[in-house]
């Protein structure tokens, strides 16, 4: 996934003050939360016509309702992506900042999608081939995709690793076009 600049930007500030209070848990579990809220109530979050203050407000109030701590700096940062209409990247600002909790602890988060679910010995050598390639242990989020016919596709630090049957006949596509073109 690519982020955007805005995000990781509130993703990082948030991620920072939540280290320098011991809350980091606690804010990532209020971001997930704050992520279906938004889900749900969009039109009016994003209602230019309710004061900012108003909005940050109810938000607030359904957290505590739903039993999670939401103190003043939480608080704070959601009046600040209200304010400053930044709503919409509240989706990538709570994957970044899990990812950012993640390389803290030296792990590295890996987007793992296969044809089939897969045998814990096929993990165990992706994830040897993961420590190889980066030194760091990683921690997967796999997701099935029958189109892919056989084979994974694997995103980490950056890299696509494409090693699907549907990856190659693209790939073999492209190259009999370039050889004809």
């Amino acid at each position: 996934m690519i982020y955007s600049a805005i995000a990781s930007k509130y993703a990082m500030a948030l991620y920072n003050v939540s280290k320098v209070n011991n809350k980091t848990e606690e804010y990532k579990e209020n971001l997930k939360v704050f992520t279906q809220i938004y889900d749900y109530m969009s039109v009016f979050l994003n209602n230019q016509a309710i004061k900012p203050e108003n909005r940050a407000q109810v938000v607030c109030q359904i957290m505590n309702e739903l039993g999670l701590t939401v103190d003043h700096v939480f608080s704070r940062f959601v009046y600040l992506l209200i304010a400053n209409k930044r709503l919409k990247y509240i989706k990538q600002i709570a994957t970044f900042f899990d990812y950012t909790m993640l390389e803290d602890k030296g792990l590295i988060p890996v987007n793992l999608t296969a044809a089939i679910e897969l045998t814990g010995e096929e993990e165990r050598l992706l994830a040897d081939f993961v420590r190889r390639y980066t030194g760091r242990e990683p921690v997967f989020s796999m997701a099935v995709n029958e189109d892919l016919i056989a084979g994974v596709v694997m995103e980490f630090a950056g890299k696509r690793f494409d090693a699907s049957i549907k990856g190659r006949l693209e790939n073999l596509a492209r190259n009999v076009l370039r050889r004809e073109g």
